[in-house]
C-alpha cells in the first residue's frame, strides 16, 4: 500500500509537469494561429491592393503611355520633316562650322541669327567682292595654306635629320675628346719614363684648364708635383719637352721649331733629350729646327738629320 502511495504520487508529479509542458505548446500554438490569422489578413489585404493597381495600370495608365507614344511618333516625323526643309535652307556642315546649336533654345537661336544677319549686313557693307570671288580667294588661300604646311613638314623632317646628326656627332665628339686626353696622358708618359718619371695630364674643356702633375722617382714620400714650376730647372724642362713632344705627336705640320730647350739642362738631361727630339723627327718624317747654343757633337750626322754650327760672336 505503501509502495502504490509512492507510485501514485510520483505519477501524479509526472502528470502535473506533462501538463505543464502541454499548456505551454497549446499556447505557442495559439500565438502561432494568431500570427497565421494576421498574415493571411495581410495577404488579403495586398492581393486586394494588387488588384486595384492592375486596375489603375490598365485602365489609365497604360492608356496614358500609348497616347504620350503615339504623340511622340508624330512629334519624331515632325522633326524629320522640319531638318528635312532646314537641311535645304542651311546645310547642317554650315551649321557645325559656325559652332553647332544643338543645346540652345529658339530664343537663343533667335538671338544668334540676328547676331548673324547684322554681321553679313557689315560684312556686305565691308567688302564688295561676290561670294564667288570670296570662295576663289578662299581657295587659294587654302592651296597655299597646304603649300606652306607641307613646306614646313618637309622642313621639321630636315631639321630632325639635323638634330640627330648633330646629337651622333656631340656624342662622337665628346668620346674623341676624352681618348685625346688618354692619348696626351699616355704619349706624356711614354716621354717621361725614358728618365724613370711618371706624369699625368688633366684637361678640362668646360673651364678651358690643362694642369700637369708629375710624380720624380727619387721622391721618397711619393707626393706628386702638381705644378711644374716646384720642379728643378732641368726636371722643368725636361718635363715640358716630354708635353711638347706629345702635343707634336697628336697634330701635324710640315715644319717645326724649338729654340734653345736644353738651357737649364744637366749633361744627361741634354744628352737624352737630343737623342728624343732627334728619334722623334725622323720617325715623324716632318722638318724640324732645332737651336741650342750648347755642344751638339752627340749627334750623329744622317741621311735626314743636318748640322751647322754658327761662328762664335766676337767681342
Amino acid at each position: 500500500m505503501t509502495a502504490a502511495e509512492e507510485k501514485a504520487n510520483d505519477l501524479k508529479i509526472s502528470f502535473k509537469d506533462l501538463s505543464d509542458s502541454a499548456r505551454e505548446d497549446i499556447d505557442a500554438i495559439e500565438k502561432a494561429e494568431r500570427e497565421l490569422l494576421s498574415t493571411e489578413e495581410k495577404l488579403q489585404s495586398a492581393e486586394a491592393e494588387k488588384v486595384h493597381y492592375e486596375g489603375v495600370m490598365h485602365n489609365k495608365v497604360l492608356h496614358d503611355i500609348k497616347e504620350a507614344e503615339a504623340e511622340c511618333e508624330k512629334l519624331q516625323e515632325k522633326r524629320q520633316e522640319n531638318f528635312r526643309k532646314a537641311s535645304i535652307i542651311c546645310p547642317e556642315c554650315e551649321m557645325e562650322a559656325l559652332g553647332g546649336f544643338a543645346a540652345s533654345t529658339p530664343e537663343q537661336l533667335s538671338a544668334q541669327l540676328s547676331r548673324l544677319k547684322q554681321r553679313l549686313q557689315h560684312e556686305s557693307q565691308r567688302y564688295t567682292e561676290s561670294i564667288d570671288d570670296l570662295r576663289a580667294l578662299y581657295d587659294k588661300k587654302e592651296r597655299k595654306i597646304l603649300t606652306k604646311r607641307q613646306t614646313y613638314a618637309a622642313l621639321r623632317e630636315k631639321l630632325n635629320a639635323c638634330q640627330k646628326a648633330l646629337d651622333l656627332r656631340w656624342c662622337k665628339f665628346q668620346r674623341n675628346a676624352t681618348l685625346l686626353k688618354r692619348q696626351l696622358t699616355w704619349q706624356f708618359n711614354g716621354h717621361l719614363r725614358k728618365k724613370g718619371i711618371s706624369g699625368h695630364i688633366k684637361v678640362d674643356y668646360e673651364q678651358k684648364v690643362l694642369s700637369v702633375e708629375v710624380k720624380m722617382p727619387q721622391d721618397a714620400s711619393g707626393t706628386t708635383v702638381r705644378d711644374i714650376r716646384g720642379l728643378s730647372g732641368g726636371e722643368r724642362s725636361f718635363s715640358t719637352l716630354c708635353f711638347a713632344l706629345a702635343l707634336h705627336e697628336m697634330t701635324e705640320a710640315p715644319f717645326r721649331a724649338m729654340d734653345e730647350f736644353d738651357v737649364f739642362m744637366d749633361a744627361v738631361s741634354r744628352k737624352m733629350s737630343l737623342e728624343t727630339l732627334v728619334d722623334f723627327a725622323v720617325t715623324q718624317g716632318s722638318q724640324w729646327i732645332f737651336i741650342t747654343p750648347h755642344d751638339i757633337s752627340m749627334v750623329k750626322p744622317g741621311e735626314r738629320v743636318r748640322k751647322q754650327q754658327i761662328a762664335a760672336p766676337r767681342g
